[in-house]
C-alpha cells in the first residue's frame, strides 16, 4: 500500500500562548483555527495566538521539544519533498494506547520523505515480526474460534467470479457448505456468510501485543532506538531523545 504524503508542511509551527503571554506549545494550522472557530484564541500575529482563556496548566512549557520550532524536512536526509508522518511506534499498536499518551503528542510522530520511509518501513516490519515471536502473538491478530473460517472462504468462493473453477470443485464446495451448516442453502445463505469475513478478527496483534505490556516505556524507546539504529538521522529535531518520558498537564476546558 503506498505511504501517503502531504503537499502541505508538516509542521505548522503555530505558537500558541497563554493570556499571560507564556509560549505553551506549538500546533499546525488546522488546531490553530480550531481555536480560533470556537472563540477559545486570538491571532497576536500570522503564526502567534493567545488563549482566551485561563487553562488547567501551561502545557509543554518548561518541556523544549514541544517548545522548539520543527523543521519541515525529513529528519534522515533533509529532503523537503514528498514529506510523510511518520509514527517512530507504529499506529497498530499506537493506537491502543492510554489516550494521555497519545493526545497532544507528537514527540514520536516525525517526518521522513517518501524514499526513507519506504526503506524503514521494511526494517519495521522486521521487528513487528520479532514482537510477534516473541510475546506468541500472531501477526495478523487473533480470530474467533467460534467462527467457521472455512465456511467463509468457501462461501466467498461462490460468491465470487466461478466461471474459471472447474465443476467437480465446485461441486465439492458446495457439498463442504452443506455439510457445515447441516441443511440445504439458498444464495441469500452464501451472501449472508460471505458477509461474516469483516468480523472474523477477534482481536488485532497490535491489541493483544499492548495488553501484554506492564511497562509501555521500555517498549516505545524500543522503537525508538530502533528507528535511530536502521536511519542516519541527520536532522532529528534538536530535543528529542530516545528517553523522553510524556506526561500530559493541561487540558482544553475553560474553568
Amino acid at each position: 500500500m503506498p505511504i501517503p504524503y502531504s503537499s502541505k508542511k508538516i509542521y505548522g509551527n503555530y505558537q500558541v500562548l497563554s493570556p499571560d503571554n507564556i509560549l505553551m506549545f506549538r500546533c499546525d494550522e488546522k488546531k490553530a483555527n480550531w481555536y480560533i472557530d470556537r472563540n477559545l484564541a486570538t491571532y497576536c500575529s500570522p503564526l502567534v495566538l493567545k488563549l482566551n482563556f485561563n487553562p488547567k496548566g501551561l502545557g509543554n512549557h518548561n518541556r523544549p521539544f514541544g517548545l522548539e520550532e520543527m523543521k519541515n524536512i525529513c529528519v534522515n536526509c533533509g529532503s523537503e519533498d514528498m514529506l510523510t508522518k511518520h509514527h517512530i511506534v507504529p499506529i497498530c499498536y499506537r493506537k491502543y494506547f492510554h489516550l494521555n499518551l497519545k493526545s497532544h503528542n507528537f514527540h514520536d510522530v516525525l517526518s521522513l520523505c517518501m524514499s526513507c520511509h519506504e526503506t524503514y518501513e521494511r526494517k519495521a516490519d522486521e521487528l513487528k515480526s520479532y514482537i510477534s515471536r516473541k510475546y506468541e502473538i500472531p501477526i495478523h491478530g487473533l480470530y474467533s474460534n467460534n467462527v467457521d473460517k472455512k465456511l467463509i472462504k468457501n462461501c466467498n468462493t461462490l460468491k465470487g467470479d466461478i466461471s474459471k473453477i472447474p465443476q467437480d470443485r465446485i461441486d465439492q464446495i458446495r457439498k463442504e457448505i452443506k455439510e457445515s451448516l447441516g441443511r440445504e442453502f439458498t444464495d441469500e445463505d452464501i451472501i449472508e456468510i460471505s458477509r461474516y469475513k469483516s468480523i472474523l478478527l477477534e482481536k488485532t496483534h497490535g491489541e493483544l501485543v499492548v495488553e501484554k505490556l506492564i511497562d509501555i516505556q521500555p517498549f516505545i524507546e524500543m522503537w525508538r532506538k530502533h528507528f535511530i539504529e536502521n536511519n542516519d538521522c541527520k536532522f532529528l529535531p534538536n530535543n528529542w531523545n530516545i528517553k523522553n518520558v510524556f506526561h500530559m498537564n493541561y487540558t482544553l476546558a475553560k474553568d
